[in-house]
């Protein structure tokens, strides 16, 4: 074929195939523009979903700044003092602890007599006449004491961190309420083998604690959630 021949054949191809060709070229320039288009609203989507993770973490944040300042105002205004809270929570953490962790009758004697020792407890204090009395015991002729709360093989342990709330400040005495988790399990576990927690009774104990200025207990007194006066027996 010459060259004079085969323009006009070209010719005559694209005249057959213009709508075609123009269809094709159309759904090109749609195909790029809507890829730029959805590539554009997905980035911008992105950016958005951003925005707003960063604008929730930011309100979060003021939210938390603002309570914590609500709570510290609150506090101030009322003459409390963080320090002296902190060092309240631990006294009362091992109080709690000293009352509330014995496996036999003369450990639970050994924390009352603890309580008297560090805390200053007496006798005659309401906690330890009604919540925490001495332990019934049998004695035999050499001196030696059965207690009752071996012969039914009781233990008790302080479970979870106990929740502690100051209820009142004045003139540098502080008065707490702590309620605390007491898990009471019994020796019958290792005699029949049974398993702890088929053995293990969850106890709540509330309790009002006060201190002086000095970190001295002033004022002790409990009741268990069920409203009962726990006994050791």
């Amino acid at each position: 074929m010459t060259e004079q021949t085969a323009a006009p054949t070209r010719r005559g191809f694209f005249r057959r195939n213009v709508s075609v060709l123009a269809t094709a070229a159309v759904l090109t320039v749609v195909a790029t523009v809507a890829s730029v288009t959805w590539s554009s609203q997905h980035a911008a989507l992105a950016e958005q979903e951003a925005q707003v993770n960063d604008a929730e973490g930011h309100l979060a944040g003021i939210q938390k700044r603002n309570a914590e300042q609500v709570n510290a105002d609150v506090m101030a205004a009322l003459g409390v003092s963080r320090n002296r809270l902190s060092a309240d929570s631990e006294r009362i953490r091992s109080l709690l602890s000293m009352a509330f962790t014995w496996d036999s009758g003369q450990s639970y004697e050994a924390a009352r007599e603890g309580l008297k020792s560090r805390f200053g407890l007496i006798e005659s204090d309401m906690f330890l006449r009604s919540f925490m009395p001495s332990s019934r015991f049998n004695e035999d002729s050499q001196g030696r004491r059965y207690y009752y709360i071996d012969t039914v093989g009781l233990n008790s342990a302080l479970g979870a961190d106990p929740d502690i709330e100051v209820v009142d400040v004045k003139a540098g005495v502080y008065t707490y309420a702590a309620l605390a988790d007491i898990e009471v399990t019994s020796d019958a576990a290792n005699q029949n083998k049974s398993s702890k927690a088929s053995v293990t009774a969850h106890r709540r104990a509330l309790l009002f604690v006060t201190f002086d200025a000095r970190g001295k207990v002033s004022n002790l007194s409990g009741i268990p959630a069920s409203g009962e006066t726990r006994h050791s027996g």
